[in-house]
């Protein structure tokens, strides 16, 4: 699953002993999440107490099976640790996106299916997007092997429990009990993200300076340039800490660098910082690991151990991005009247590099249902993916802003490109298929890549019912704040549980099989330099099933790249093109070829003088070499 990176609010888990019991990861289930737009949520607080937690305190989406009257269990797994010794458990911090949830209590069990051994229950007032506060009777010593603290409600709303973006293994345990019948618990952190259920520890013993450096990015940039890498920290000191004296390790090479952190790391359990290292990247093209240990806290020598790796990479030269947002919707899901706006909004004003590719796979009903389009780890809809690095939602995108897929589009877009992707398509004579070229070219040594072939069509419309969208905003109240929301609700221009859309980015087709296995080529190691260009060619039938025929026009049909990483899963790098008659612009594109091509080989590295079967190298006239695979 794809999750955006975040900084987690814990312990480094690195630190811990004990293990907690084998949980089921991603089970069936029938939750379901819905967005909600909230701000960081009111934190309560007991005296003397430090917090411990996973989650974020902002951001927060709903959890539920779309019914009230449910009761559930939501709990977080601590493992042992020798911070804790000696330590206290006073309370638990409770989420509350449900005012009217009932039979609340907090408790701590060293089982999840065991007896408690604390417990207190909470009559409330319990207020929306702020924390409650438990307070446990009696002090309970922290087990040396790790616990359990969660919180058990009946829930008066669908979607009551609430979830953040990051995912931490055992940070989301969940049973529900419907009807008399309890589910069993399972992890589901890495589907939803963890809760962000917080516990009260009191009487821990900090040493005066610890610290973990937690997270190092990467930075891209071209040979012998000015690099920027940034540091993710997390200390748990009982002084506070200033300054760090970093020593940064490249390519053999070793420097020293004081670094006085933007906010001092302050006194506590689980305090997180943030801070720049800079420098200059090595003179030729490649990847290189940056070792970072810390030496000095606040002018003092520091013998524990802290350090990490990040990484630059030095690319040959610079080429725009192209980003791809995939979307997860269609028509029978009420709330993809939300994704519409988005994905339109940003179709409008980033035509040069956004690519938007809508899988609608929601309802089989759906005119452009298109059952082969993997799910890329989404879970509801409507739900994206952006470069398949990050998810978000189609509007809000990380957080909660209108129109925010625009700030994380931007985000993913501003990081340079490892590879060029061009593409090029012609119809066959009878207008039934697409025959799609496509060169990529690598800036540096990557990973395999597989290339992943996506048709999409615009102006995708009908009159019948089954076009209709489905739209749950058209029960709400007009805010006149929302624009983007506003013209689907009921003192908007639309306010019908039902509208007619003109669709766009639809995928009609793709190298995903029934089996949602790519089909497309794979560029093995051995075939990935820096300056080859490797061309691939791929055909894509048209669809037959009736309704979607109709209503696609051959002058609204486009040809998609993506060069997909076979390690990371992420999208490299993608291009677009309007499928073209085969004519002058084809007739073009091939003298351009053959004006550049001066010498051709096949894999032995024998000159041939025309294509051969399998693999051909040819060197152009501008000095560039092309791996070519002839089928």
């Amino acid at each position: 699953m794809v999750k955006r990176l975040l900084t987690i609010f814990c312990l480094a888990l690195a630190t811990f002993g004990a293990q907690a019991q084998t949980l089921q990861m991603n089970p069936a289930s029938k939750f379901q999440t819905k967005h909600v737009r909230r701000a960081p949520a009111k934190v309560a607080s007991l005296d003397g107490a430090e917090v411990f937690g996973y989650g974020t305190t902002s951001g927060w989406e709903g959890l539920g099976v779309n019914a009230t009257n449910v009761k559930f269990d939501i709990a977080i797994y601590i493992p042992g640790s020798d911070t804790f010794k000696g330590a206290t458990i006073s309370g638990i911090n409770i989420p509350v996106l449900d005012e009217g949830m009932k039979d609340v209590s907090a408790w701590v069990r060293s089982d999840l299916n065991g007896n408690d051994l604390v417990k207190a229950t909470a009559a409330g007032p319990f207020v929306e997007g702020e924390y409650f506060a438990v307070a446990f009777g009696e002090a309970v010593p922290v087990p040396a092997d790790g616990f359990y603290a969660g919180y058990t409600f009946t829930c008066s709303v669908a979607y009551p429990i609430a979830t953040g973006s990051t995912s931490v293994q055992n940070g989301l345990l969940l049973q529900y009990t419907q009807n008399g019948e309890a589910s069993g618990w399972a992890d589901y952190s890495n589907q939803f993200g963890a809760s962000p259920l917080q516990v009260f520890i009191s009487g821990i013993q900090l040493p005066d300076y610890s610290i973990q450096l937690t997270a190092a990015g990467q930075s891209v940039q071209l040979p012998n340039s000015p690099y920027s890498l940034y540091v993710e920290a997390v200390g748990s000191s009982a002084k506070e800490i200033k300054n760090l004296d970093v020593e940064v390790t490249v390519d053999g090479k070793s420097e020293m660098q004081h670094i006085t952190l933007p906010e001092a790391l302050e006194t506590g359990l689980n305090k997180s910082t943030t801070f720049l290292l800079t420098g200059t990247s090595p003179a030729q093209v490649g990847r290189y690991d940056v070792d970072i240990t810390v030496k000095k806290v606040n002018g003092q020598d520091y013998t524990e151990s802290a350090q990490i790796k990040g990484l630059l990479k030095n690319l040959s030269h610079m080429v725009q991005r192209n980003t791809v947002i995939e979307e997860f919707t269609g028509t029978g899901c009420g709330w993809c009247t939300r994704g519409w706006v988005g994905m339109e909004y940003m179709k409008e004003k980033y035509p040069d590099n956004f690519i938007g590719i809508a899988f609608h796979k929601y309802n089989s009903s759906d005119p452009m249902y298109y059952a082969n389009y993997p799910m890329l780890g989404l879970s509801g809809a409507p739900g994206c993916t952006i470069d398949r690095k990050a998810e978000a939602d189609p509007f809000y995108g990380f957080g909660q802003a209108e129109y925010g897929i625009e700030d994380a589009f931007l985000e993913m877009n501003s990081q340079p490109a490892e590879v060029e992707a061009k593409v090029s398509a012609l119809w066959n004579e009878n207008q039934t298929a697409v025959d799609i070229t496509s060169d990529v070219e690598f800036l540096i040594e990557t990973n395999p890549v597989s290339l992943v072939y996506v048709l999409t069509a615009d102006s995708l419309t009908g009159a019948s019912a089954s076009w209709k969208q489905s739209n749950f905003y058209a029960q709400y109240a007009s805010s006149g704040t929302d624009e983007g929301i506003d013209a689907f609700c009921n003192g908007g221009s639309k306010g019908k549980s039902s509208v007619t859309l003109v669709f766009n980015d639809v995928v009609i087709g793709s190298s995903y099989n029934s089996q949602q296995a790519n089909r497309g080529s794979t560029i093995s190691s051995d075939q990935i330099t820096a300056g080859a260009i490797n061309t691939d060619v791929y055909t894509i039938n048209m669809p037959t099933k009736a309704a979607l025929k109709v209503a696609v026009k051959p002058q609204h049909v486009y040809a998609n790249v993506l060069v997909v990483d076979n390690v990371t899963g992420e999208v490299l790098n993608a291009a677009r093109t309007h499928v073209a008659k085969a004519g002058e612009d084809a007739i073009d594109m091939v003298k351009s070829t053959a004006s550049a091509t001066t010498l051709r080989y096949n894999a032995a590295g024998q000159a041939i003088a025309a294509p051969q079967r399998g693999l051909n190298i040819v060197r152009s006239a501008d000095g560039k070499v092309r791996k070519v695979m002839v089928k």
